[in-house]
Order: structure tokens, then sequence, then C-alpha cells
């Protein structure tokens, strides 16, 4: 046995078989969460979809992840799970400073509510305005963020108020 004795072996097993089964805990852990997420993931868009006021959730890189049925409605567009680069908040289009300091600033964790926006669709690629029945109907937005679990903001989510 090379100079190992039974004990020696039966302690060396002993800890491997606790590493063993701390992974499969901590797998099993990770594959619940992800369970949780599938299954849930058709309840959370169901209720954003439902949502009566146009509603966008955008990345870091100002992408478009998700917008709801009000939003399409608004817009006459519809992002519901758009490719990647598929639509963007563009700065260059905002015409209002804190419009455009509340967008960037909601990935540093703050939440904004702005009133007396003019147009503020027009900040997305592909929309030029928004409904012509009521074209200041929307002016008012609540912005925030959305941490992930270690506290990182992943996405920004505009909500459009009347």
């Amino acid at each position: 046995m090379g100079g190992k004795t039974k004990k020696q072996l039966l302690e060396e097993l002993s800890e491997v078989q606790k590493m063993l089964e701390k992974r499969t805990e901590t797998q099993g852990h990770m594959i619940r969460k992800f369970q949780t997420l599938i299954e849930n993931e058709g309840l959370f868009s169901q209720i954003i979809d439902f949502l009566p006021y146009p509603l966008a959730i955008f990345t870091p890189q100002y992408t478009l992840s998700m917008t709801n049925k009000a939003f399409a409605a608004e817009t006459k567009t519809r992002v519901m799970y758009p490719e990647k680069g598929a639509a963007r908040i563009l700065q260059h289009k905002i015409n209002d400073m804190q419009l455009a300091a509340a967008i960037t600033g909601v990935f540093a964790g703050n939440t904004f509510f702005l009133e007396d926006l003019k147009n503020p669709f027009s900040m997305f690629s592909g929309i030029t305005q928004q409904s012509a029945s009521e074209p200041d109907l929307f002016n008012r937005v609540v912005i925030f963020p959305v941490p992930a679990d270690d506290a990182e903001i992943t996405h920004g989510v505009i909500v459009f108020i009347p």
C-alpha cells in the first residue's frame, strides 16, 4: 500500500466523498434555481405584458431586452425578445437632459421619476413618433434599476405614465 495505512486511506476517501457531496449539493441548488426561473419566466412575461402602461427593459449597452403590449400599441412596434442589437436607446436622440442622465444613471442604482417629457418614445431606434391620437399622452416616466443577486445592475426599466 505504499506506506499508507487503512486509516489514512479511509480518511482520504472520506474527504473526497465530502467534496463530492458539496459539489453535488451546489449543482442541485443551481439546477433548482434554473428550474424556478424557467417555470416562472412565462408568468413574469405575462405580468409585464399585461401592464396597462408602456414598459421597456434595456441593458447597460442600451439594447432593448423586452417591451410589453402597451409599448407596442403606443409605438406601433413589437420588441418582445429582440435579437441582439435589434432595437436600442439612442443617446443622441434624447433632447431632454434629465432623461439622458436618468438613462445612464439607472446603472449606478438610481431610480428616477421625470415629468413633462416631449415625445419620449423618439429615443428608441426605429420609432419616429408615438401614437398620433394623443402625442403627449405619456409625458412622465419612472426609470429604475434591476440588480442581479450580486447587486450588479443588469437592466434598466422605463415605465411610461400618462
